[in-house]
């Protein structure tokens, strides 16, 4: 048992050092980038656009009196 103490606090020791190496080099982000938000933002806007109509046609439906509500006046 003793040994296997020793053997996991070398490990442990050495694992440190290991995880503390040099950190790789950042990547700018190139104009690819830049394209595949643009073209995110291009959906979301085609989508916001039949949203609003559905939105409005909805509304509009909302608060249309029906047809079958109106009494008649008797005269």
């Amino acid at each position: 048992m003793k040994t296997l103490q020793w053997i996991l606090i070398a490990l442990l020791t050495c694992a440190g050092q290991a995880l503390a190496g040099p950190v790789a080099p950042q990547v700018q982000s190139g104009w690819l980038i830049w394209i595949f938000c643009a073209f995110g933002a291009l959906i979301l806007v085609a989508q916001l656009v039949p949203g609003m109509v559905l939105l409005g046609s909805m509304l509009r439906g909302l608060y249309r009196p029906s047809p079958g509500s109106r009494e008649s006046s008797p005269s």
